[in-house]
């Protein structure tokens, strides 16, 4: 694909991607591959925000110039993210936390899901002691708030964040499941929704619009007209996939959505920014107090009273709102609109099937789910297998980092149920793992490795951390004696190198660190390559010499009845 100068430009003024960080084997070159977590700062961004700082000021005044110019900038930030996911006239942006969880959080308390653990448990005592000895008294009045509950729909490959907090509300959560294919089953998600069509509960569909574990997407505008045909609202999780392709809330009148929510430091140019939840305001009760009550709600305050603002945005932004998070979020989504949304789908697709190709004619090599590269965006997990068990998928992001400088993300990506089905772990397997991680060995967990490929990646980093991949899959196992695993915390130590020595590259956190920091050197795409060669050239010659050395009998197995994960036992 051809690439335009913006594109070069803004590669470029990525931050660190040049930095150095230490290993056991010596100073590598930092490779991210790890965009689904987290995206890098830009330094264009963070210049702007800097010199916006001259004339900083809190927001809650239009009495002088910091307050009058900060105002009006928090303001048209919101009002671009608005414009560029297509949230109408009708639709109310707020800001929670740092990501999507916070913003999911918010709109449960706007629809009085959330309720605090501590105030549960002090209603049920409370309940408990009233009904002392009125015990069936108290069940049919259980029983019939219960049949009141909204009812939630989630998909099969929620975030942790779109899934737990409801079971935690009060609410009851209805699990769509995958169907053959390992997509969402449409035909389940209307079928469930039948279910409860008889009935005046509150009915909510919440779904993921991508998978943080194998990118997935989900036909969220589908989704949303099957939902409203059987009256139920539409929210969407957009975390995952927001940095990369296109949002349309108001879609049509049949596949708009009702809310949705997102996490803009997954954007690239978007850490340090804020959580981000739009909602429709049929969905909010302005009869009600806010949410959360505090400095800049109201209109007025009495001895004993207080009147609240009308503007569902003013009365959900209590206290001094976030607001260079706000302004940075709105950036990080105008650069992606400049760099162009069909192009970044483009490069997407291009990347994923290169590497989906690549890997999946290695021995060894498992990718989790459905391969299609047409249904997925760059995001890729799998594991490696060696004989009748696995590398532990940390020990093969440590790999990745120590030999090659790249970093990625080992675990289950907060998405244990999809893990489940994933896996194949059924119930009595899952239980057993429950019981080992309670006793104290989290080293078990199962898990995979997940790399993020990034379409500002070039062809080089792209082959370098493929060839890197493949490189562990057939030689990971000759480094097992270099490493200490701790079954306990799932941690892979290299035996002669201590993560106390800096490995960041950085020695403290304060301000004279801070006072310290003069400018920082980024190399070009030219002298990356030549480290790539080196990096992979170092690797293969431990590797040879390793293999000479290496005692098969030595290895140690964890549970071999569930996913057995192999490591050195060093003695």
């Amino acid at each position: 694909m051809k690439e335009s100068s913006f594109w070069q430009y803004t590669r470029e003024n990525i931050i660190g991607q040049n930095t150095k960080i230490k290993t056991p084997f010596g100073e590598r070159l930092i490779t991210y591959a790890d965009y689904t977590a987290s995206g890098r700062g830009v330094y264009f961004i963070e210049n702007y925000l800097t010199d916006i700082m001259k004339l900083y000021g809190n927001t809650h005044t239009e009495d002088d110039a910091t307050g009058i110019i900060t105002t009006k900038l928090l303001k048209k930030a919101e009002q671009t993210i608005k414009r560029l996911v297509n949230a109408g006239e009708h639709y109310k942006i707020i800001q929670e936390g740092y990501g999507s969880t916070g913003a999911i959080h918010r709109l449960q308390k706007i629809l009085g899901i959330y309720i605090p653990p501590v105030l549960r448990e002090n209603i049920k005592k409370l309940i408990n002691d009233y009904f002392k000895g009125l015990e069936d008294e108290r069940d049919k009045m259980l029983d019939y708030i219960n049949s009141k509950r909204p009812v939630v729909f989630v998909g099969p490959y929620e975030h942790h964040s779109n899934e737990l907090t409801w079971r935690e509300g009060f609410c009851e959560v209805i699990e769509v499941e995958l169907n053959s294919n390992g997509l969402i089953d449409l035909i389940d998600l209307e079928k469930k929704l039948n279910r409860y069509s008889g009935d005046d509960r509150i009915k909510i569909g919440s779904f993921s619009a991508c998978s943080n574990v194998t990118g997935i997407k989900s036909p969220v505008y589908e989704i949303a007209r099957i939902l409203h045909n059987y009256g139920a609202y539409a929210f969407f999780d957009f975390s995952a996939s927001a940095p990369y392709i296109d949002i349309d809330v108001c879609h049509d009148r049949d596949s708009y959505f009702d809310a949705i929510f997102f996490s803009p430091h997954k954007f690239l140019g978007g850490p340090g920014s804020c959580g981000i939840l739009i909602l429709h305001e049929k969905l909010y009760r302005t009869d009600l107090p806010p949410t959360c009550s505090g400095g800049g709600t109201v209109d007025y305050v009495g001895f004993t009273t207080q009147l609240y603002s009308r503007d569902i945005e003013v009365r959900e932004k209590p206290g001094t709102p976030g607001i260079l998070q706000m302004m940075k979020a709105a950036l990080a989504m105008e650069l992606k609109e400049k760099l162009g949304v069909d192009k970044i789908e483009e490069r997407e697709y291009e990347l994923t099937s290169r590497a989906i190709n690549y890997l999946s004619e290695i021995p060894h090599i498992e990718i989790l789910g459905n391969p299609d590269p047409s249904r997925r965006i760059g995001i890729i997990s799998f594991n490696i297998a060696v004989g009748d068990g696995y590398l532990h998928p940390r020990f093969i992001v440590r790999l990745l980092n120590d030999l090659f400088g790249i970093q990625a993300r080992a675990g289950c990506s907060c998405a244990g149920p999809y893990g489940h089905r994933l896996l194949h772990i059924d119930y009595d397997k899952s239980m057993k793992y429950r019981r080992l991680i309670q006793d104290g060995f989290a080293g078990l967990k199962p898990g995979w490795a997940r790399i993020s490929l990034h379409y500002l990646m070039t062809d080089d980093e792209v082959e370098f951390i493929l060839d890197a991949i493949s490189f562990i899959a057939e030689n990971g196992q000759y480094f097992l004696p270099l490493y200490f695993f701790d079954l306990h915390t799932g941690t892979w130590k290299h035996r002669d190198f201590e993560d106390s020595e800096s490995p960041s590259g950085i020695d403290g956190f304060g301000i004279d660190e801070a006072m310290s920091i003069s400018g920082v050197k980024e190399e070009g795409p030219g002298e990356r390559k030549s480290y790539y060669h080196s990096y992979l050239f170092t690797a293969r010659e431990l590797a040879r010499g390793l293999k000479k050395d290496f005692s098969p009998g030595k290895l140690k197995e964890t549970e071999d009845d569930l996913i057995s994960f192999i490591y050195y036992d060093i003695k």
